[in-house]
């Protein structure tokens, strides 16, 4: 989920509203847009009777917030804002916004998927459902309600069945994923595909990013890549949840490990749905062993989101394997603050020549 960020303060004694004012704008236009997380056109500045001045901002997640406030004290456009507010009278909070089950921007991606794929109406539903600008950084597919309809009308008329189901939903903030399983022309292909999308502040989809790969069958743990829990519960532990995941990324899985996977993932109980591996952390651990013995270590180079709803988070990150770089999403179930399930998908990371968008990242 998202973070609210409420910030209530004083001015300094013989400080003027008005130079506030300009300080405060100043935070808004020169430091803020710098900080990742910030969600842009979110932060809003009131002043009461009192003269109690109230500023309110989201965040993707209070790990983007500590950054940020790690960094105000000593940044360059803040100084003036420092300078002439009363340190002692501010306090902060922060709430974490819980998704409607009545999600716009889940609304908006579901129906891009179904109404412009499946069902082949492809232009109406690019022009419907995305806003202002569609940035995208899908493998062959242009930016633009245009890149959309030049790459999806031949491929509907190309593949005449398409059967698709989203199995998972993951709704953090204006972040909306999903995981989809695709049958086309009656198992000529099947594919799963994991996407996230970029929300503006009506619903409308601005941003897309995707990672696709053919489905397999049965893993040795006998599951496949979609199967496993869908329920969505602890939405108050969605923070804490995702901490464990980018720490198990950052940490366990960096190139040279600073922690055990035992910190974060549960050695009672690990469901893998990878199509390769087995279940359990012990099996996890000797994979990692034996991979990194051979110089085939898999490490994630960058994480570049996480986001979260309750039990489960997801990742999107650049990973590299066998000195090849991937896109991969992550998904991860939790319970009492260790991972009890996963799923993952990957995908090369096109040759920059290859790229009809900005990349993949």
């Amino acid at each position: 989920m998202s973070v609210i960020e409420t910030i209530t303060l004083l001015l300094a004694d013989g400080a003027s509203p008005e130079a506030f004012a300009a300080a405060n704008a100043k935070v808004e236009s020169e430091y803020l847009p710098l900080q990742p997380g910030f969600n842009p056109g979110t932060r809003v500045t009131t002043v009461d009777a009192d003269q109690r001045w109230t500023i309110s901002l989201r965040w993707d997640s209070a790990y983007d917030g500590d950054a940020s406030m790690a960094s105000f004290m000593d940044a360059p456009a803040t100084q003036d804002f420092l300078s002439l507010i009363d340190a002692d009278s501010m306090t902060m909070k922060r709430e974490v916004e819980i998704a409607s089950a009545a999600n716009a921007g889940l609304d908006n991606a579901r129906r891009l998927y179904l109404e412009g794929i499946r069902d082949g109406d492809v232009r109406r539903a690019v022009e419907t459902y995305t806003g202002d600008r569609y940035t995208q950084h899908s493998t062959g597919v242009r930016d633009g309600v245009e890149g959309f309809v030049e790459f999806f009308e031949p491929f509907v008329a190309r593949n005449t069945v398409r059967d698709i189901e989203l199995v998972r939903s993951v709704v953090d903030g204006r972040f909306v994923f999903v995981q989809a399983a695709q049958n086309i022309n009656n198992g000529e292909a099947r594919w799963v595909t994991t996407d996230l999308f970029d929300t503006d502040g009506n619903g409308k989809i601005v941003e897309h990013w995707d990672v696709i790969h053919a489905m397999g069958g049965t893993n040795p743990g006998g599951h496949t890549q979609v199967d496993g829990s869908v329920e969505i519960t602890d939405l108050h532990l969605t923070e804490d949840n995702k901490d464990v995941v980018r720490r198990l990324l950052t940490e366990a899985f960096a190139e040279t490990p600073t922690a055990p996977m035992s910190d974060f993932i549960s050695d009672a109980v690990y469901i893998n749905h990878n199509p390769d591996a087995p279940d359990g952390l012990a099996a996890l651990v000797e994979m990692d062993r034996t991979a990194r013995a051979n110089g085939q270590a898999l490490y994630y180079k960058q994480v570049h989101r996480i986001i979260g709803q309750g039990n489960f988070v997801v990742s999107f990150a650049h990973q590299i394997w066998n000195d090849i770089s991937y896109a991969a999403f992550d998904i991860f179930r939790l319970e009492d603050g260790l991972i009890v399930e996963h799923w993952d998908n990957v995908e090369v990371v096109p040759a920059p020549e290859e790229l009809v968008n900005s990349g993949k990242f």
